[in-house]
């Protein structure tokens, strides 16, 4: 019998580098309940090597723990549902691969976010926990394989960062033999005090009203300050420096005894100590707040935004517009027309709604790079997008949507696709197809000049019918489109040019 499908049911998941979480919620009453809460601790980090391969039975646990998530996605509908990879997959080499069979066993697409990304997702779940509470705050989460730190107002962040450190990464670099002492603490504490030299500046002068912190790390390190009296809901510094005597007290990892450290957790858990420990220390905090909130909750937070038209990716090429002097009109003319070719050719195969997203943003970006040169312009928007921070956009839609950007005109290389997943190139083939169309169409940026057309598509043929009187006064347009056919070639588009529109026909 197929499950009910509940379009009031959303679910996030977190592919942390030690653990995966998989939340669901229900929406109710404009608000979100959480339903279901799954955690299993996979350590894909613990099974990548320096050279970024990941170990066969790692591999194998991670794709198991993803089936059983699968199991539970079932009946939720596919646009409620964002999985997102951290640092791990963020250093995986030929991560596609692995991500093929991973979202098989999932049933959806996995997003790989950018560490400023993960931290902006990060201080909005831990925000849902303080809402309505608008002083500034740092939130510190410590992951398996890196650490954000995000000072942010209400549910605004101000500085956004990503070190390169977590309890996983730091625990297999300094800890590997499995012995304990106050030499390798420190310096492992040193290596990170190092890293946060810069970062430490600026956020002690931008400064905080209160700390809090997310993360099995940090509630775990609570939970054992607790435990032995030393702190109450906040872990004080007096209390993390005691914890750090007593479990250095020990000689070894696996002699380490501390009263709620599960068996988990216990592993990793020196890293995570000497992360937190480095982070008081370097920003000067007496007191830390726990927060149940995390990634997964951001994540489904910023999903329920983007359904709601609170998209953050929408300001986000909006800002880029504005700091590179794109023109709006030719913004507005180029959108338009690209946009209604995609109707022309779309058939639902794809998300339709994401797909023109997509395509309204890249016709907004395409020309970012006039502000560095014309000559190749296309080259330098299509550089600024891939290589910019980009809040909301994972790594895949910011490689989509620069792919985009960099090939709107001129020539197509033949592997103008490589780096996407195979899952994106028929998707990219049609936007390609839409964006150049207009580009070409806008070419004199004169609204008078834009054509009526109609453009339908037949698996690889995609045919623009025009009507004969304008083709007539457009010759340099119709030479124009004659040339795009060759460059269409490349991605496998058949272009049919026709002069058979009528006037009174639909435009």
């Amino acid at each position: 019998m197929t499950p009910r499908r509940n379009e009031d049911t959303y679910a996030a998941i977190d592919l942390g580098s030690n653990s995966f979480h998989l939340v669901v919620a229900q929406r109710q009453h404009g608000e979100l309940r959480f339903v279901d809460r799954i955690r299993e601790m996979v350590r894909l980090g613990g099974g990548l090597d320096r050279r970024g391969y990941l170990d066969m039975e790692v591999q194998q646990r991670a794709i198991e723990c993803l089936a059983r998530f699968g199991q539970r996605l079932r009946g939720i509908p596919a646009g409620n549902i964002r999985a997102v990879g951290t640092q791990t997959l963020r250093r995986m080499r030929h991560s596609s691969a692995f991500l093929m069979v991973a979202e098989t066993a999932l049933g959806c697409p996995v997003d790989i976010i950018a560490g400023r990304e993960e931290a902006r997702l990060i201080y909005l779940g831990v925000s849902q926990g303080v809402s309505g509470h608008d002083d500034r705050r740092l939130v510190i989460d410590i992951g398996g394989g890196s650490t954000e730190m995000v000072i942010g107002e209400g549910l605004e962040p101000l500085e956004l960062e990503s070190l390169q450190f977590g309890c996983v990464s730091l625990t297999r670099w300094y800890f590997g033999s499995g012995k304990l002492s106050r030499r390798k603490f420190d310096k492992a504490k040193r290596a990170v005090l190092a890293e946060m030299q810069e970062l430490q500046v600026r956020y002690r002068q931008l400064g905080w009203a209160s700390a809090i912190g997310s993360s099995g790390t940090i509630r775990a390190i609570a939970g054992i300050c607790q435990a032995r009296g030393w702190c109450e809901e906040t872990i004080t510094a007096d209390a993390l420096n005691q914890l750090v005597r007593e479990t250095l007290a020990f000689k070894t990892i696996d002699a380490v005894n501390l009263p709620t450290l599960s068996d988990r957790r216990h592993p990793v858990f020196i890293g995570g100590l000497v992360m937190l420990s480095a982070c008081f220390d370097a920003l000067g905090i007496d007191r830390l707040r726990v927060s149940p909130f995390a990634l997964r909750e951001g994540v489904l937070h910023d999903l329920l935004g983007r359904l709601e038209h609170r998209d953050p990716r929408a300001k986000t090429v909006d800002a880029f517009m504005a700091r590179y002097g794109v023109d709006p009109a030719q913004v507005a003319r180029v959108r338009n027309v690209a946009l209604a070719a995609f109707e022309g050719i779309d058939d639902g195969d794809f998300n339709t709604t994401a797909l023109r997203d997509i395509l309204g943003w890249a016709a907004g970006l395409h020309e970012t790079g006039l502000g560095v040169s014309h000559s190749h312009y296309q080259v330098h928007s299509g550089y600024l997008v891939a290589e910019s921070d980009m809040a909301g956009f994972s790594q895949q839609e910011q490689q989509f949507l620069a792919t985009l950007v960099r090939h709107h005109r001129r020539e197509i290389p033949g592997k103008y696709a490589a780096g996407l997943p195979a899952r994106l190139h028929e998707p990219l083939r049609r936007l390609l197809f839409c964006l150049r169309f207009a580009a070409i169409l806008c070419r004199t940026r004169d609204d008078t000049a834009l054509p009526r057309f109609e453009a339908s598509r037949d698996g690889h043929r995609v045919t623009v019918d025009f009507e004969p009187e304008w083709a007539m006064g457009h010759p340099l347009t119709l030479a124009d489109l004659e040339q795009e056919r060759v460059q269409l070639r490349v991605p496998g588009i058949d272009l049919d040019i026709s002069l058979g529109l009528v006037r009174n026909s639909g435009a």
